[in-house]
């Protein structure tokens, strides 16, 4: 909720529940061109930067990637198969493993998380 927040332009964000006090506080940092987080959300939003830092990116094999670029070009299985010189269960075998290691449950999750995440180049 709070990447959205900011990413659409917003300088402060606070809790429904915060005093006056902060409401004031957060309108001071807005006009001095500062962004204001709540205290209360401080900690989570430290952790998750961290958490996103530790994490590396899914590392696919160069034939997953392969598979994956002619899916994203709205090949059928048969297709990327014949193209490859794989069969199509093969290529069905890299598709699943890709969407297990990328955390996905559908070819269009696939498609979405690879662009989403820049995982072919042009």
């Amino acid at each position: 909720m709070l990447n959205p927040t900011l990413r659409a332009g917003a300088c402060a964000f606070l809790l429904k529940h915060s005093a006056g006090d902060e409401l004031l506080t957060a309108i001071h940092q807005a006009l001095e061109g500062r962004v204001y987080l709540t205290p209360a959300l401080t900690k989570e939003v430290i952790e998750r930067m961290a958490g996103s830092l530790d994490r590396a990116e899914p590392q696919l094999t160069a034939r997953q990637r392969d598979v994956l670029r002619l899916v994203l070009e709205g090949r059928r299985m048969k297709e990327i198969a014949a193209s490859l010189e794989l069969s199509a269960r093969t290529v069905e075998t890299h598709k699943y493993q890709m969407m297990q290691i990328l955390g996905v449950n559908s070819t269009a999750e696939l498609v979405k998380y690879a662009i989403e995440h820049r995982l072919i180049q042009d």
